[in-house]
């Protein structure tokens, strides 16, 4: 039966205002989507995103390094969740004392998540000024900054709507093209980020080292909407609490010491909470001293995040180049659909050193009886 024309207009009107709508609730959600905080199983090798305090915190010219991390592919698709990082730092110039240094870094990371490959890319600049206390320095309290331009994205041609799905094939078709209009340009936001470190280190004579640290980020809970993108500007509209980037703070401890010649532990902990969550970390490592001429240490060890995973951690030093990899055995409710197959990381750096190791006159040692 046919419809009288200015019935059936109304009805194709009807169904593009339920389709208008539908995309406004849909994308209100999107415009809420908080990205998640990228963290590492191998925190301890990606210093810059952990804690800006530890810029510059070695001994040589240039470190370079990165870190990739995998996971859930067997859950979201091929797409899965990726999250390879790059960094480069350097101890630059003396501070107001001879005991005291600047460091300065840059760290770029690139974090796709799930099925709609969300991608939040991050292109952070570190400072930290680094305080020696003590007559020999042993010790060293740090301040440090970090700042950079954060943009996330996400791929509108994956979005799966409800007027897609066809109930005769069980299948989701494609998108219309008043969808795929009124899409356009909502799937882009970019803002400022800032964070903050404090770290504390000293080692003492018996060359067993500890370190302390804690770090503040998204400080100004930056706008990270899909609606109104921005640092929380957006036209001068009021940003409400669910579009702000929450604020997380973080704190790690670590504490390395020689059990003997040859072999050394070196306990390790993270604690992170952002809005009410929370995530506790605990890794027991242990190292080897395999050939002392050519510097080479075998690490490994077992960690725990709670109620989240287990993990098996191993890792090589080789003069001045560290590589480590480690694999997450999902333990939380999700193993029913991962079977326990979590994450997996490779990690490495390498410091850089630019200048001639000091002459050492030879002495005759006399034994004392």
């Amino acid at each position: 039966m046919n419809l009288p024309e200015g019935q059936g207009q109304a009805n194709t009107n009807s169904m593009k205002l339920i389709k208008t709508l539908f995309f406004v609730f849909l994308t209100g959600i999107l415009g809420t989507l908080q990205a998640q905080d990228i963290h590492y199983s191998l925190f301890n090798m990606s210093p810059l995103t952990m804690n800006p305090g530890l810029t510059g915190s070695f001994f040589g010219t240039v470190r370079v390094g990165g870190i990739y991390r995998g996971q859930w592919y067997n859950v979201s698709e091929a797409t899965g969740f990726e999250t390879p990082s790059f960094y480069a730092d350097a101890p630059i110039i003396r501070g107001f004392r001879d005991k005291d240094w600047v460091g300065v870094g840059l760290a770029i990371y690139n974090d796709k998540a799930g099925s709609v490959r969300l991608r939040t890319n991050a292109s952070l600049i570190s400072a930290a000024y680094h305080l020696g206390l003590g007559k020999e320095g042993n010790s060293v309290l740090t301040l440090g900054v970090q700042a950079g331009s954060v943009s996330r994205r996400f791929s509108q041609t994956r979005l799966q709507l409800a007027d897609q799905w066809d109930a005769s094939s069980g299948q989701f078709g494609e998108a219309s093209q008043d969808d795929q209009l009124a899409a356009e340009g909502r799937n882009k936001s970019n803002y400022l980020d800032i964070n903050s470190g404090l770290l504390f280190r000293s080692k003492a004579k018996n060359g067993s080292l500890l370190e302390l640290g804690a770090a503040f980020h998204n400080i100004t809970q930056p706008n990270e909407s899909f609606l109104s993108s921005g640092a929380g500007t957006g036209g001068g509209n009021k940003v409400e609490d669910e579009d702000k980037r929450p604020f997380l703070i973080n704190a790690h401890a670590r504490y390395e010491w020689m059990l003997n010649e040859k072999w050394s532990a070196a306990p390790t902990a993270l604690f992170q909470t952002t809005r009410g969550a929370t995530e506790l970390a605990f890794q027991a490592w242990g190292g080897y001293l395999l050939n002392p001429e050519q510097q080479i240490k075998l690490h490994f060890g077992l960690g725990y995040r709670l109620t989240d995973a287990a993990q098996v951690l191993a890792g090589l030093d080789y003069k001045d180049l560290r590589v480590a990899l480690s694999y997450d055995i999902n333990t939380s409710p999700l193993n029913t659909a991962t079977n326990y197959q979590g994450a997996f990381e490779v990690a490495a750096w390498y410091i850089i050193k630019i200048y001639k190791d000091p002459e050492v006159k030879q002495t005759i040692l006399c034994p004392k009886f």
